[in-house]
């Protein structure tokens, strides 16, 4: 009876395990879930508005994508719509690679396309902010570093702190008086370990914190 049960277990475990993989699949290091999917070059093309990237594939059938950061990791992906074009939202300026494509009809097909997506593409004047602003670092997840970008309307003492989970300070980025404009700091987090880490603006009256994960 007990073999029974252990055998019964690990069926439904063979089972459930392979709806997690996504589909198709697309990632970094092994786009198009080769070789389920044909390179066919030329199949997908992209524009970028803001943060957003507009993937049209050149299809009638539903479609699946990724969008791919520098370091490989898959930071938006859409495993399967309707619409075409579809968006995908980056979370930061930076380099994208996107994966895309189609299961259906076959041959399965796929191609990819890069993306460059800098400070101007997101609707601001680097030199001419309207707001104070902290923005999500990016890469997030990191290892070992990561960006760390703020915006400032006018002359102000600024301060970047980073702090672990504990509340610690653990580092001091920017401790100085700035003029307007958007501003980009790295935060080295080498000789830290993995975990969850707060980085705080406060430029005059303006304070803004936002969380970041460290995984090593």
């Amino acid at each position: 009876m007990k073999i029974t049960l252990l055998l019964l277990t690990v069926g439904i475990i063979l089972l459930v395990v392979p709806l997690n993989i996504s589909t198709p699949n697309e990632n970094g290091t092994n786009p198009g879930c080769d070789p389920c999917h044909t390179l066919e070059d030329g199949l997908v093309s992209a524009s970028v508005t803001g943060l957003d990237v507009a993937i049209t594939v050149n299809t009638t059938s539903s479609v699946a994508g990724e969008l791919v950061d520098a370091n490989g990791t898959v930071v938006a992906v859409n495993n399967s719509t309707g619409n075409n074009p579809f968006t995908l939202t980056a979370p930061g300026p930076g380099i994208y690679t996107v994966n895309a494509g189609f299961k259906n009809p076959n041959p399965r097909r796929w191609d990819s396309v890069m993306v460059n997506i800098s400070i101007t593409d997101i609707g601001e004047n680097p030199s001419n902010p309207t707001e104070y602003k902290l923005y999500d670092n990016y890469p997030n997840p990191f290892n070992p570093s990561t960006i760390l970008r703020y915006s400032i309307p006018e002359a102000s003492f600024t301060t970047i702190k980073i702090y672990d989970a504990l509340g610690n300070e653990v580092s001091s980025l920017v401790n100085e008086t700035k003029t307007a404009g958007t501003y980009e700091v790295e935060f080295n987090a080498t000789n830290l370990s993995s975990g969850i880490y707060y980085y705080t603006l406060q430029a005059g009256s303006f304070n803004q914190t936002k969380k970041m994960i460290l995984i090593k």
